[in-house]
Order: C-alpha cells, then sequence, then structure tokens
C-alpha cells in the first residue's frame, strides 16, 4: 500500500520543485522533503531503505567536504552509483527532499550508496529511521550558541545517534577528546582519524588532545605538507580491521591541516566498504572542493580576471584555524563577510572567541569587511590588529565589497573571502554560482 502511495507523493514533491525554481521563491532542497515528511512520515525509510549502504557523516566543522571527498573516492569504483544531499541540505527534510528529487515517477532509486550530510541535532531522528551502515564524526567544537547551547549537549545527541544503530561501524576525529570518546560503553566497531602529534596540537579542540593508541584501529595522516597553492601532501598508516594501511603519497586540493581529518575519513570509509588505497588515492586528487570551502570563483571584465578563494568560517575554531592558514600569503588582500542570519547564528560574540590576532604574523595588503555584521567585524578588527593596513572599510552590501575589491587588485591576484554560511551563499550568487549548478 506505501508503495503505491509513494506515486502521487513523489509527483507532488517533483512538481513542487519546479514550481519553487520556476517563480525564483527556492530551489527546492527543503519544502518538500518538509511538506512529506510532516504527512507521510513513512517515506524517508521507504525511500532510502531501497539504497544498499548508507553512510551519515556529522559534526561541527568538515560534513560537507567529507561527504564530498568521499563520493569523490567512491566515483572511482566500478558500478557504484551515489546519492549524496549535495546542496549542503542536512536537516531531515532537506535528506528526504534529495530522495524525493532523485527518485522515479514511481518512488524508485537506482542507487548503490547514499553519503547523507547529518546535521548534529538532526542524527538522532535520522539514525532510527534509516539505519545507516557507517557514520562518521569529524570534530565538536561550540558551534552557534543560540542554536545547540553548550557543546556537551550537541556530543549527547550524536552519542544517542549512534546508540540507535550498534552494527554501525563508526570512524571518528580521535584526536578530539569529545568525538575520540563518543562509543565508550557502545558495542560499535570504532575507528580512529588522527594527525601526528606535531600537527595535531596546533588544532583547538576543547579540553586535552587525546593520545592515539598504538595498533588501534584507525588511520594516522603523517609529513603533512601544505603548498604555496594551499594544497595539502601527507602520507597514511595504520590498520582498517585485520588489514594494514600504508599510503605514501596522498593528496587534497583543500587547504589545512583540519582539511587531512576530512581525507582520512573518507580514504577508511572506502576501506571499510572494500576499496583500495589506490582508488581512494585517485578519488582525493579527482576531488573538487566542495562549495565556500577552498571553492575558487573568478570574476572577469575586459582582460581583467581576479580570483576569490572562499574559506567558510561558522565558529571560532574555523575562524582561527582558517586565519593561521592565510599567515603564510604574501600581499594578503582579504574579505571578511559576516552575517547573522538564522543560519549563521544570531549570536555573534564569537567573533570575540576567535584569534583574529593571527593576522599580526600576516603580510596584510588590505581587508575589507561586509555583510550584515561588518561593523561588528571592523571593531572586533580594531582590538586585533597591533597595526592596522590603513582603514578597514566596513560595506554591509556584499554587492559592493566585490566591486571595490575587483578595483583595488591587479588581474591574475587572488582575493581571499572568510564568509559566513549565508554571506557564502549570497557572495556566491553574485559571483554567478547557485546552489543548483552542483
Amino acid at each position: 500500500m506505501n508503495q503505491l502511495l509513494l506515486i502521487p507523493i513523489v509527483a507532488f514533491a517533483k512538481l513542487l520543485t519546479l514550481a519553487l525554481r520556476a517563480s525564483g521563491w527556492g530551489s527546492g532542497t527543503a519544502l518538500p522533503g518538509y511538506l512529506v515528511g510532516r504527512y507521510f512520515p513513512f517515506v524517508l525509510k521507504a525511500l532510502v531503505s531501497q539504497i544498499p549502504v548508507v553512510v551519515a557523516i556529522t559534526g561541527t566543522n568538515g560534513k560537507t567536504t567529507s561527504q564530498t571527498m568521499l563520493s569523490a573516492v567512491l566515483d572511482q569504483a566500478p558500478q557504484a552509483k551515489v546519492l549524496r544531499n549535495k546542496a549542503g541540505a542536512n536537516l531531515s527534510q532537506g535528506i528526504l527532499s534529495e530522495l524525493l528529487k532523485q527518485s522515479n515517477a514511481v518512488g524508485r532509486l537506482d542507487f548503490t550508496h547514499a553519503v547523507l550530510e547529518v546535521e548534529e541535532a538532526t542524527l538522532p531522528r535520522i539514525a532510527r529511521l534509516i539505519k545507516p551502515n557507517i557514520i562518521a564524526v569529524t570534530n565538536l567544537y561550540r558551534d552557534q550558541l543560540d542554536a545547540y547551547g553548550e557543546v556537551d549537549r550537541t556530543e549527547k545527541l550524536i552519542r544517542d545517534g549512534i546508540a540507535q544503530c550498534p552494527t554501525a561501524a563508526v570512524v571518528v576525529n580521535g584526536d578530539d577528546p569529545r568525538t575520540s570518546r563518543l562509543t565508550q560503553g557502545l558495542e560499535n566497531a570504532t575507528y580512529f582519524m588522527s594527525l601526528a602529534p606535531e600537527y595535531a596540537r596546533f588544532l583547538p579542540y576543547e579540553g586535552k588532545l587525546n593520545s592515539r593508541v598504538p595498533d588501534s584501529q584507525g588511520l594516522e595522516a603523517t609529513n603533512i605538507h601544505i603548498n604555496e597553492d594551499l594544497t595539502t601532501d601527507f602520507s597514511v598508516q595504520g590498520q582498517i580491521n585485520s588489514e594494514r594501511v600504508n599510503l605514501p603519497q596522498a593528496k587534497t586540493v583543500s587547504p589545512g591541516f583540519f582539511h587531512v581529518y576530512n581525507a582520512l575519513t573518507a580514504i577508511a570509509i572506502a576501506h571499510l566498504l572494500g576499496i583500495d588505497g589506490a582508488t581512494a588515492i585517485a578519488g582525493l586528487k579527482a576531488f573538487k572542493p566542495a562549495f565556500g570551502r577552498g571553492e575558487i570563483l573568478t570574476r572577469q571584465q575586459g582582460d581583467k580576471q581576479v580570483n576569490y578563494r572562499l574559506l567558510l568560517v561558522k565558529n571560532p575554531a574555523s575562524f582561527s584555524l582558517s586565519l593561521e592558514l592565510l599567515r603564510n600569503i604574501p600581499s594578503l588582500k582579504l574579505i571578511l563577510a559576516i552575517n547573522d542570519n538564522t543560519a549563521d547564528g544570531k549570536d555573534v560574540s564569537w567573533l570575540w572567541d576567535s584569534e583574529l590576532e593571527r593576522l599580526n604574523q600576516a603580510n596584510i595588503d588590505w581587508i575589507l569587511c561586509t555583510g550584515i555584521r561588518a561593523k561588528d567585524m571592523a571593531v572586533r578588527l580594531k582590538y586585533a590588529l597591533d597595526v592596522p593596513p590603513g582603514p578597514i572599510p566596513a560595506e554591509e552590501s556584499i554587492r559592493q565589497a566585490i566591486d571595490s575589491s575587483f578595483k583595488k587588485v591587479g588581474s591574475g591576484d587572488t582575493v581571499f573571502v572568510l564568509p559566513t554560511y549565508t554571506a557564502m551563499l549570497e557572495f556566491r550568487k553574485l559571483m554567478g554560482k547557485t546552489l543548483d549548478v552542483l
């Protein structure tokens, strides 16, 4: 009976998505799933149960990048057909909207794997319904206090989600003291992703850095080198079940030590799915940064071409790590785009917990603040910088910020943009990029 009901429900969802896009009111990444999930709650389970392997990826930072990396690896495997919620719609309605969009007219899905980014607080409900085969947790930082409260609550929500899937393999950040303890007392087989201690100690975890247990299940990255173009080289060694893993030459185009964890997560999950190391390395090589996560957008007028490299910031940890990454950029040209919409977090006091003082070690050409909270960002910089590079403009209009920055630089230059989530979406849209083209 439920299978017959899927036909009109899927038809409604597809028509609604088309109507939203045609009207310009939205892209259909949430509303169809919200309505269907509210009135026909059986649909999510009915759809996802058709996919043999389901991977859920959660955590504060790195969900989208880990998902995109793993999808790139799976794309290298023969016969693999991957479904993912690639627009970053990681609430239950976003996941259901993607499933509805990808199903055929009678509600059938032809995929071998689902790789789903799942928002932290959504994991308990999603895990209960879809029973993922593998759950990955990237890290746990303080994020949007007005949405989640203290990080202890987020940790409990994720643990509750894992506990509902006792047969799921769990891949966690083994250096983060919060994620490394998530499965203590649970039955789940757990695999720990770590950086060699000389690199991990620079990450701003809450609490004492977890020490890797020798011969524990998992992977460790060594010989990490961030190149001038911000690509990252590293080696991988470790053990997954009874097999040794040794990959002396791995590479990712996502910049920074923190993205190496995402690569390790993709490699480990691939290994659990029976994909060899060479295929995983080839997938990472083919990987392109997810929207706003190291992505490069180009603006051209006549013979002048300027590159804008987007590094999403959403909490003190991601902001501080991105600033650390920029310290060695010669003649740094920087736009800080800060919004306080619901998806960004209405409370912007996190700007004061971010280590803007790291910019004092950078070779700054100029800084421009933009977005709804441009003036707040400019005030924070006033206290952070020992010697500001001249007056710091605060232009609330992101469009004006793009125009003025374009005029300030020469052809071939790169401007680094550190935006919050909705500021990133607006920046991309003004540059002619939308989620729908992914």
